[in-house]
């Protein structure tokens, strides 16, 4: 059916118009359906088939039941089996019992999905982006970038928990054990950190090689929140990575012992890079200092360091292990680890 025969009702009037605007594929879903069942047609419940990039979700089957007027979003996550039945159609739509469709009102379903094709991929490609940036750059830089913050240079200053991590012994277990495992290892350790950064409102930064950095923002400069915060992402992470390598020794591979430093202070957040290839990061002395300290894991074998910094805007009592140089630095510095450490 072409464009010009394409019959300019309320409902494809709205699809065309305002369609695209839509904040996801099931909110636009919804409302088409609710409009064509005020149209007066006889639908009992529908099915949309949304395809995904997205790091997890594979697809998603978007259902709408005209008995709660709901739209319920059915994952298929990659490497999962796909649904038995699949319609090759984009929308499959189900009739109320004893109810058929008119040639007309046959017809004017196919002009509908006709209609929404356009709007629905614009909403499908602006979610997509969303997802994809969120993926690589974490939910609160995606928001800056995707809000306009996209030339080198700009960021601002913000007051922040740095946190920096790395895995201990790693060149050793890259160059003893096969590609596949290294990997594997990574990303069995970046998800137990991950999973226990973001939960307590940190931000995952970036990934370098087997470390990583994040920061924990203070939201209404309430440094003690951001310090709780932190404290128990760290917590999370410990136990979290202690249940990794109690499966990996089990398993016959080495455990992956890790270290982390908290240090508080500004960093200047945003992007950073060249003019055609851009990273959204955080920078400073701040984020200086928390890599060194990072460094001192191995040679005081402790897996958490905390700079006086941090422990002086923290409500919960630290333990202390004197003063140390930290390498760049000419004066000591007082570091800290959590009480559980304290042997």
């Amino acid at each position: 059916m072409s464009s010009a025969a394409i019959p300019r009702t309320a409902t494809i009037t709205w699809l065309l118009e305002e369609g695209a605007n839509f904040d996801s594929p099931g909110i636009l879903f919804g409302e088409l359906c609710r409009r064509l069942v005020a149209e007066g047609l006889p639908i009992g419940s529908a099915i949309l088939a949304v395809a995904s990039l997205d790091p997890i979700v594979a697809a998603t089957r978007l259902r709408w039941r005209r008995n709660d007027d709901r739209v319920v979003a059915e994952l298929q996550f990659h490497g999962a089996p796909s649904p038995d039945h699949q319609s090759t159609r984009p929308v499959s739509w189900t009739l109320l019992e004893n109810r058929q469709l008119e040639p007309d009102q046959r017809e004017y379903l196919e002009t509908v999905c006709l209609a929404m094709k356009a709007p629905l991929q614009a909403v499908i490609e602006r979610q997509t982006t969303r997802a994809l940036l969120r993926a690589y750059l974490g939910r609160r830089s995606s928001e800056k970038v995707l809000s306009g913050t996209v030339h080198r240079g700009t960021g601002e200053m913000i007051d922040a928990v740095v946190w920096l991590s790395d895995l201990r012994d790693f060149t050793r277990l890259s160059e003893t054990h096969p590609l596949e495992q290294v990997i594997a290892a990574l990303d069995d350790c970046c998800a137990r950190l991950v999973g226990a950064i973001q939960p307590f409102g940190g931000e995952v930064l970036k990934f370098i090689g087997d470390g990583l950095l994040a920061i924990f923002p203070l939201a209404g400069a309430d440094a003690k929140a951001a310090c709780r915060s932190a404290l128990a992402a760290t917590r999370a992470a410990r136990q979290g990575m202690a249940r990794l390598d109690e499966s990996r020794v089990q398993s016959g591979l080495p455990p992956l012992p890790f270290g982390v430093a908290l240090h508080i202070g500004a960093v200047m957040y945003g992007n950073i890079g060249a003019p055609d290839r851009l990273d959204f990061t955080a920078i400073g002395p701040a984020v200086n200092t928390a890599s060194r300290i990072q460094e001192l894991c191995r040679s005081l074998d402790c897996s958490v360091l905390i700079s006086q910094e941090f422990a002086s805007r923290c409500e919960e009592s630290l333990t202390p292990l004197s003063h140390h140089t930290l390498r760049g630095l000419t004066a000591p510095v007082g570091l800290f680890t959590i009480p559980e450490l304290r042997s």
